[in-house]
């Protein structure tokens, strides 16, 4: 094992009123009644009698993104209507998803498990098996349907596994790299990203992996407060089926939206394909994903940002919404290489209840940081980072032929170990370490680099700067003596350290600019071994 310094470059949650003399009869029993017979309070920790019951490790099912769509008209029913004469999928594009499953400790066992389609009958790929090797199994296939990676237990724990999708479209609308992990289903879901302001398309897409119906209602919050939408905002997904709404369908004309979905009858995922056009020339896509919920921290990592010093268009910034009553005040810090940079004349920012604002981050100077928002009220937060030729240029004639692409990060917990899968191989591994109280020191963790058959290519300790943030070119992780060709299929980072928080930043380049996306790791479930229950 080797020890890697990352301050600098390295490799590797009927009372009736009663009158007359009914009340005296009442009252008369209900005060004889002590005396008539014993009442257990509820109280009494007898009163319950509570038995530990032993519940075996569930299986894990995570839910990935489907291919990129071009947007069109929504039917009445709120569905996307695509023409039949017409394949809906991007010109040039190409799609990569790779699912893993590891080991949850060191040298124990990993699960088994398969890719398969969310929706039954919907793809000719047939079911790809997940068949775990001594480190670990690593699957990729080239998919046209949303899938779900579906993991065993691995013994008495529940199975560290994890998938991604990459797409990479070179010409068309939808020009861009689009990247995202895939999800575990829940009964809430906040997509901190995207706009339907003129040029600017979001597509919601509904996902339910169960064997039940689920009703999802959609909120949305713009500029100006919560939209009202037009139509009903519940929408049934049918089991193992997805359900796509253009949100420019039913809350038009928001330059900045956040979304709360809420499910019940069952559990969904949900994310947005984010998509710009400026005039005739593409200005990105990505794919929104979930975050944190609401809270008072929300740490935000793998914001990359380019030397781009203009304060125009398409810059990168920080989005934050405080989707209660009240407003509040929010304190910004960037954690960077050196250590914490305040935000030049957005250290603090005025949040107004429900009103979505976005902080443009274009003074930082080149490299990776972690946002850190402080708020003295809940808050929703996330990033967008751009690239491209493009970026923050305000005159319409250079626009007309400069594309530009877009990446959306969400909001992480720090202290989150587990898989973090890479459908592509350019890019870095952005490792923050946040403060603490109580906690002091360099923070620390151990990497392990999968290759594309599962075995482990590198093992690293990462020592992190409180404070601070690292990024590593992921070819560096990469052994000296790694095969030509050789790629990292798949990340594994375990920590103990509740200040670690982490991202990959992948990037391509193209002659027409460069081309970005983020991708998150997703925390495995929480082994629960026993539950109790009310015997007798």
């Amino acid at each position: 094992m080797t020890e890697l310094g990352l301050a600098a470059r390295v490799r590797r949650t009927a009372v009736r009123t009663l009158t007359g003399a009914g009340v005296l009869l009442v009252a008369g029993a209900v005060a004889a009644a002590p005396a008539l017979w014993p009442v257990a309070s509820p109280a009494e920790p007898d009163a319950v009698a509570l038995t530990a019951v032993d519940v075996p490790p569930a299986p894990t099912t995570l839910v990935c993104p489907g291919p990129l769509r071009l947007p069109t008209e929504p039917e009445p029913g709120g569905d996307v209507l695509y023409d039949p004469q017409f394949d809906p999928s991007p010109e040039a594009s190409a799609s990569v998803l790779t699912a893993v499953s590891v080991p949850p400790e060191p040298g124990g066992d990993a699960a088994a498990g398969e890719l398969r389609p969310l929706v039954a009958g919907t793809t000719a790929l047939p079911a790809t098996p997940l068949d775990p090797a001594p480190d670990g199994a690593v699957a990729s296939v080239v998919p046209d349907t949303a899938l779900v990676v579906a993991t065993q237990a691995a013994r008495d724990r529940p199975a560290w596994s994890a998938g991604a999708v990459g797409v990479t479209t070179t010409t068309g609308d939808l020009r861009g790299l689009a990247a995202a992990s895939c999800r575990a289903p829940s009964a809430e879901t906040w997509l901190v990203g995207g706009s339907t302001a003129l040029g600017s398309s979001a597509r919601l897409v509904l996902q339910n992996p169960g064997s039940t119906p689920a009703s999802v209602r959609l909120e949305l919050w713009g500029p100006g407060g919560a939209v009202e939408l037009a139509g009903s905002p519940e929408y049934l997904v049918p089991a193992g089926s997805e359900r796509v709404v253009l949100l420019e369908g039913v809350a038009a004309e928001q330059a900045r939206v956040v979304v709360r979905l809420t499910a019940s009858g069952g559990l969904v995922t949900g994310y947005l394909q984010d998509s710009q056009l400026r005039g005739l020339v593409p200005a990105g896509v990505d794919l929104v994903v979930a975050g944190t919920g609401p809270a008072e921290r929300q740490v935000v990592p793998g914001v990359s940002v380019t030397t781009t010093a203009i304060d125009g268009a398409d810059t990168a910034a920080l989005r934050l919404l405080a989707p209660g009553d009240e407003g509040g005040t929010a304190s910004i810090s960037l954690l960077g290489p050196g250590g914490a940079v305040a935000l030049p004349g957005a250290d603090e920012v005025e949040l107004r209840a429900g009103e979505v604002l976005d902080v443009p981050l274009a003074g930082l100077a080149e490299g990776a940081w972690t946002a850190v928002v402080t708020s003295d009220v809940p808050v929703v937060a996330g990033a967008l980072v751009t690239r491209g030729q493009g970026v923050g240029l305000p005159d319409a004639g250079t626009l007309a032929r400069a594309p530009l692409d877009r990446a959306w990060a969400p909001a992480l917990l720090p202290g989150t170990s587990g898989a973090l899968a890479l459908p592509l191989g350019d890019g870095a591994l952005t490792l923050g370490a946040v403060t603490q109280a109580g906690v002091s020191g360099p923070a620390r963790a151990t990497l392990d680099v999968l290759g594309a058959s599962g075995d482990v290519l590198a093992t690293h300790g990462l020592t992190l700067t409180s404070g601070a943030t690292a990024s590593v070119p992921l070819a560096d992780l990469l052994p000296d003596d790694a095969a030509a060709g050789a790629r990292a299929a798949a990340l594994v980072l375990r920590t103990d350290d509740p200040r670690v928080v982490w991202a990959a930043v992948l990037e391509r380049a193209d002659p027409a600019g460069g081309m970005i996306a983020v991708l998150s790791p997703v925390a495995p479930r929480t082994a629960q071994p026993e539950v109790l229950v009310q015997v007798g």
